[in-house]
């Protein structure tokens, strides 16, 4: 990268080491164009940088010793603020593993579904939440492990749920669609939260409170703050979240008492389990079994060879 003294450069790159002692301080990363660059910081920016996140940098060229040109910078902006959504999308295909679905067709399909819901007051809960956190929900895991746990795998599990239910609905009318799809987007919302992102830990509030906890207060926060703190569809949709693990050795504070709750229970727990030997069944040969697979009880499953 050719450098001019006292131009202004704006850089997209992934945080690759971190670098700082009693007087320097300074990260390398690496750029959209494969370079290796390293930008010299102050000390305060130290606590916006993470290993491995990808950021949008802005700096300055400045001479530092004996005319050697170095890059100052000037400002952090975490990329999934920084840029526009077909922007992001090509930024977290070209630095990670991102999920198997481009990021914009899980984006469309999953607001698609949003604006399907017809009631007012699980629409109006439901947008706000989503809203207020667009951005992360398309970058972050599922888990730090076990399942989906790669850029955008907490969408991409939420738009495979939501893909979900209209055929169960076609054979079971009476469980209500608009609860299904809030119920859904919301479920694993929280995990924003839970966990601190890929290559991550559980965060303190993760350890000590729950997604689900977390999300049934979320959900009943932005209730008071919509008026609709008594509704029923609240209830409801508060219940489905909490009890969404299913069992209490699960996780669950509650069991599922609606059938709504029950079906969200049931294609979390598909999803989370078919996808892990999916995935796990690509690296195994037929006419063998795989690996044991934590999710699935630590059971060996069999390829078969048939084909179509």
């Amino acid at each position: 990268m050719e450098l001019n003294v006292n131009e202004k450069y704006t850089v997209v790159a992934k945080v690759e080491s971190i670098n700082h002692g009693v007087h320097f301080c300074n990260t390398t990363v690496l750029t959209q164009e494969g370079e290796h660059i390293n930008l010299k910081l102050e000390f305060e920016q130290l606590d916006q940088l993470a290993m491995g996140k990808v950021y949008q940098f802005e700096a300055q060229a400045i001479v530092k010793i004996e005319d050697e040109l170095v890059l100052k910078c000037t400002s952090i902006k975490p990329v999934e603020d920084a840029l526009s959504n077909e922007e992001l999308a090509q930024v977290l295909e070209y630095f990670y593993v991102y999920a198997p679905i481009p990021m914009m067709t899980i984006k469309n399909g999953i607001e698609g579904y949003l604006n399907k819901i017809e009631n007012k007051i699980l629409k109006e809960v439901t947008k706000k939440i989503y809203k207020q956190n667009e951005k992360s929900f398309y970058m972050h895991p599922a888990a730090t492990k076990f399942h989906h746990a790669y850029v955008g795998g907490l969408s991409h599990h939420t738009y495979t749920m939501l893909n979900m239910i209209d055929p169960f609905i076609k054979i079971y009318p009476y469980l209500n669609a608009d609860l299904l799809y809030a119920g859904t987007i919301l479920h694993d919302m929280s995990k924003i939260d839970e966990i601190s992102g890929v290559d991550g830990e559980y965060t303190k509030e993760g350890l000590l409170v729950g997604h689900l906890v977390m999300q049934t207060v979320d959900i009943d926060h932005v209730a008071h703050q919509l008026g609709y703190e008594d509704s029923e569809e609240v209830l409801m949709l508060k219940h489905m979240i909490i009890s969404h693990h299913g069992l209490f050795n699960f996780g669950s504070p509650k069991k599922p008492q609606t059938g709504e709750a029950l079906l969200l229970w049931y294609i979390d727990t598909i999803d989370s389990k078919l996808t892990v030997l999916g995935e796990t069944l690509k690296d195994t040969a037929d006419g063998s079994f795989t690996t044991m697979i934590s999710v699935l009880d630590k059971m060996r499953f069999y390829k078969h060879s048939i084909k179509k």
